[in-house]
């Protein structure tokens, strides 16, 4: 029943036949017998009545329903049977789903654990691999590192690429892909942007050119070691590692053109500047001329040059005119774009990390053997596994330990049974920009050569299969550009820009047809360091700084890899500045300084970068002089002493005047001769050139016996760390853009100053911390807060910072509080003075989005160095406004860098900031995940660890000494190498990360070339 019901209404509906005047609302039905009745009341008084009997029955009616609700129980409405269906359908659908997707994760755990698990290295018993002519012998130590002895060179090469593949497949396969642009096709569309640019840069149709223009034997040797890697891939099929299952794709067969890939992965790694000149071309958009040329030294007063063991004097090489932008020139790429494809080319995470090394050699005279050493340690990024792969190799005239390129035959750095030897990246200025000057779109496009005449682009079509999504179809157009009497391809790389609205090319060394030469083998059967270089005298690159050391007690050095000459060829005499110290004025004299007081004009001129540009380093001043000014006596008040002019008291009676004597007239000092009075080829453009200017085209190549080179220096010591490396009378411009000194620096200092040093010694070296830099930073700030005037903030704290920093000795560890103050503090300065800049000139605020995306154009591998420069000199120019001094500068600084520090600094170190974080570059995204699904670690997990970039042992979050290597030329046995990881690139192996805890606490391992450790045994058998 319904709630309630409404009551009866009584009929008032009137009669139509009333004659009455009646309401019209109200009308009323009259019958006859109605007409005798007595009088009624009167319609409106009926109507009232009505109204209110009708609500009075409605609030009774209410009432009654709310009676019998609270008497009555209310029963629930039967349920509906279809409900009820439906809900134990989804509940059964739901468990279905639940149970579906644990038996299918559960079984694909177990299957990647199998997998894993499967996969690792068979290091006993046989093996067969097709195409082998008799048994080799592998033995493997107590790390993994395998001992591999052939009875011919073509078995020793197999067996490597076998024994390769066994533990670094994936690894090679994805070096193979990284530099072809093959990426997105196995990793899916994440990785398109990076194929797309491997593909504009041509690096896979370089390899082929290279495998084309090879000789026999190179071919020969590339064929052999692919052979084996295949034997290895059809041998295991079925036990393939585990990174091929998850990611659901098997490896294609390998090739020599694999090989050349992976050497030009490296290449690429290491020459890279490009990003460098593009944004340095759209920063001095914004700043100021002279701030512009502070930020780009090309050489320090730190730097020591190994062919030239004299003190140096430095100053740089002359800087190329710029050519002034036209109106077709004057939209660049956006910063946004330019740190897009730096990101992309350079992911390090590090601003001040670039692929590099250290290296050095002493004397048998230096060291406790009586024989020399050679250590080696290369700076490069981080993953798992690591980059080298530790192999000792024993054949018919070879016998090798040392490091190795997956994916490339023999070995890159260590020894043979003569000599030993290094690398670091030379980083010679091996690409240039190019403008074109080009008409025409699509088919049509044409651009301008040097004579005027106009030519067809050439283009490259490429296809990129992507993951799940269709191909992506490229149009690569190439440009022809000199290099002697041959030319190269340079591809328009402005699509990489898509804000770019000029028609970029870029000519690159590698794209030579000659560049890229394989001389393994030579190196391999060396007899002498001097033999050993010579088999680079063909090597095109990327450029290296060879260090050798021999048995017959000579160490060496020797530039190599092939480095283009701009302009011209022939030599021209060398202009030799004239250095005008200047004449004192009548105003003005000198006098000595005493030996305890610092000669400021001295370190001025050591600082001084700019110009004169040439300041040879066998010219030193011969006394250190200070100029006096004082302020003009009276004659008959004044009287000369020793250079000096003194006011005498009004009391004491005046000497007979004198008569006051004639400045010297001092000559301007012309520098010595240099040792080579001519110089080659023009200056080497920082930025964008036009493709027109024949003063940048490529007229060749440093020949190899021009390189900078030295055997036996007197001082017993040879050293490089990616500074500078030629003197300053060297005829050619290798580069502009040197890394900051510190590390060379240090590393001549610990060598110069000792004798009988040992591999003990070696390893020391190269893990120490110490930063020149950090310590002077340090030193500088604490004075600059102590006489700080106008620092808004926290002047206790800014005290307690200075306290922390004074007693710093400039050790980057990772218990010192001052070195997580001083690592704070160098980004902060280094934003400070470039968004002041920047903001200052283009009229924004400091804080702008636009002014922060500018100041990170900034890049140059001397950045410390000008950092260092500007704090030394102080130049007002720098200063922000409404900041008067320097003082008042870092001071400020130093309290916005502390921002998120504890506030008791003694509490904070530099574990808390800096660590060193090496995972696999797929199952290290989401570690805790593949962490479980694999059922072992993925990675070390975040190292505190010492040093920064400015230290011997140089160390970023994925960046650091990808290996260590020492060599004692006294015993073929005494060498010790060490991985930041483990030999093996499987996760479930034992020697995936068994070398990393020496790595971190600074120990080593043996790596001996004839009495190897035997822990394993595998015969490889002909199938």
């Amino acid at each position: 029943m319904e709630p309630f019901e409404q009551p009866q209404q009584p009929d008032a509906t009137p009669s139509a036949e009333s004659s009455e005047t009646v309401e019209p609302r109200l009308p009323t039905r009259r019958g006859a017998v109605e007409e005798d009745a007595p009088e009624r009341p009167s319609l409106r008084e009926q109507a009232e009545a009505k109204a209110a009997a009708a609500s009075a029955a409605a609030r009774d009616a209410v009432s009654r329903w709310k009676a019998r609700q609270e008497s009555t129980p209310t029963r629930p409405s039967p349920p509906s049977q279809k409900p009820r269906r439906w809900g134990r359908i989804a509940a059964f659908s739901a468990a279905g789903v639940l149970l579906f997707c644990g038996v299918a994760t559960g079984g694909f755990i177990l299957s990647s654990r199998h997998d894993l698990r499967a996969s690792i290295a068979q290091l006993d018993g046989t093996a067969h691999a097709a195409g082998l002519k008799q048994a080799v012998t592998i033995t493997h130590d107590a790390q993994g590192v395998p001992s591999i002895t052939a009875q011919s060179i073509d078995d020793l090469l197999e067996a490597q690429g076998y024994v390769t593949a066994q533990e670094r497949l994936w690894q090679m396969d994805m070096l193979r892909r990284h530099a072809a642009g093959e990426l997105a096709e196995v990793l899916g569309s994440s990785m398109l942007d990076h194929d797309r640019q491997q593909r504009i840069l041509q690096l896979r149709a370089t390899a082929d050119n290279a495998v084309a223009a090879m000789s026999d034997d190179e071919r020969h040797q590339l064929e052999t070691y692919a052979r084996g890697v295949n034997a290895y891939i059809d041998s295991h099929v079925n036990a393939l590692p585990v990174e091929f299952s998850v990611l659901h794709y098997l490896p294609t067969r390998w090739t020599p053109r694999d090989s050349v890939l992976v050497m030009l992965a490296m290449w690429q790694d290491l020459s890279t500047s490009f990003p460098t000149k593009l944004d340095r071309e759209a920063l001095a958009q914004h700043l100021p001329a002279d701030l512009a040329s502070d930020l780009y030294p090309t050489s320090t007063f730190r730097d020591r040059i190994p062919s030239d063991p004299r003190k140096d004097l430095s100053t740089p090489v002359e800087s190329i005119e710029q050519i002034p932008l036209d109106s077709t020139q004057s939209k660049l790429a956006t910063p946004a774009d330019l740190l897009d494809r730096e990101q992309m080319l350079a992911p390090t995470s590090c601003s001040d990390c670039r692929a590099g090394s250290n290296n050095w050699a002493v004397s048998a005279a230096r060291s406790a053997s009586g024989s020399p050493i050679v250590s080696n340690d290369m700076h490069l990024g981080l993953s798992l596994p690591n980059l080298w792969f530790e192999t000792q190799l024993h054949a018919p005239g070879i016998a090798l330990a040392g490091f190795s390129l997956p994916g490339m035959p023999l070995i890159m750095v260590g020894r043979n049974a003569h000599v030993a030897w290094g690398f670091t990246n030379l980083g010679g200025d091996v690409q240039d920009v190019y403008i074109e000057h080009t008409r025409g779109t699509g088919a049509q496009t044409e651009y301008q050569r040097a004579d005027g005449s106009w030519t067809a682009v050439a283009h490259h079509p490429e296809i990129i299969h992507v993951r799940a999504r269709r191909d992506v179809h490229l149009d690569v157009q190439t440009t022809e550009h000199p290099l002697g009497a041959k030319t190269i391809a340079a591809p328009i790389i402005s699509p990489l820009f898509p804000s770019e609205h000029r028609s970029l090319s870029l000519a690159w060394i590698l794209y030579a047809s000659d560049a890229l030469h394989l001389p393994s083998l030579s190196v391999a059967q060396a007899s002498s360091g001097v033999q050993l270089a010579q088999a680079f005298r063909n090597f095109g690159g990327p450029s290296l700084n060879l260090v050798w050391a021999d048995d017959q007690k000579h160490i060496g050095y020797h530039a190599i890899g092939m480095i283009p000459v701009r302009g011209s060829m022939d030599r021209r005499p060398r202009s030799l500045p004239t250095l005008d110290l200047g004449q004192p004025t009548p105003e003005q004299t000198t006098e000595p300084v005493p030996d305890n007081e610092p000669d400021t004009q001295a370190t001025m001129r050591e600082m001084n970068f700019g110009a004169p540009h040439l300041l040879l380093s066998a010219w030193e001043p011969q006394r250190r002089r200070r100029v006096v000014r004082r302020e003009p006596a009276k004659p008959q008040r004044v009287a000369p002493v020793r250079g000096r002019h003194r006011a005498l008291p009004p009391q004491i009676k005046q000497p007979r005047p004198v008569a006051k004597p004639e400045p010297p007239v001092e000559k301007p000092i012309a520098p010595m001769k240099p040792v080579i009075d001519y110089v080659v080829g023009a200056a080497i453009a920082n930025t964008p050139v036009d493709a027109l200017d024949r003063s940048a085209a490529w007229a060749g190549v440093v020949p190899f016996d021009e390189l900078p080179s030295i055997v036996d220096p007197a001082n017993g010591v040879i050293a490089t760390a990616n500074a500078r490396i030629t003197p300053d009378d060297y005829p050619y411009t290798l580069s502009n853009e040197w890394v900051d000194a510190y590390r060379a620096e240090r590393i001549y200092r610990r060598l110069e100053r000792r004798d009988g040093l040992t591999p003990a010694d070696m390893l020391a070296l190269q893990t120490d911390a110490y930063s020149a830099y950090d310590h002077f930073l340090a030193q500088r700030v604490a004075y600059a807060i102590d006489h700080a005037h106008n620092v808004k903030g926290d002047t206790k704290r800014l005290q307690a910072a200075a306290d922390l920093l004074r007693s710093f000795d400039g050790r980057m560890t990772t218990d010192s509080s001052a070195a997580a103050i001083v690592d704070a503090i160098k980004p902060a300065l280094r934003a400070a003075l470039l968004n002041a800049a920047i903001s200052k000139h283009d009229h924004l605020k400091p804080n702008d989005k636009k002014v922060e995306e500018l100041a990170s154009l900034y890049h140059w591998t001397a950045s410390n160095s000008a950092m260092e420069k500007l704090v030394l000199l102080q130049p007002a120019r720098w200063l922000p406004e409404g900041i008067t001094t320097w003082n008042d500068l870092l001071a400020t600084v130093t309290l916005d860098a502390l921002h998120g520090a504890p506030h008791d600094l003694a509490r904070w170190k530099y574990a808390d900031v800096h660590k060193q974080d090496i995972a696999h570059p797929i199952f290290g995204t989401h570690r805790r995940y593949f962490g479980f699904l694999l059922g072992t670690p993925v990675g070390l997990g975040p190292q505190a660890v010492d040093g920064d970039s400015t230290t011997v042992n140089a160390s970023a979050k994925k960046f650091g000494a990808s290996e260590r290597f020492t060599a004692d030329l006294s015993s073929a046995d005494s060498n010790t190498a060490n991985l930041p990881s483990g030999q093996s690139g499987n996760l479930a192996s034992p020697h995936a990360l068994d070398q990393s805890k020496a790595y971190h606490e600074g120990t080593t391992f043996a790596l001996p070339l004839e009495n190897v450790e035997v822990q394993h045994t595998l015969k490889l058998l002909p199938q």
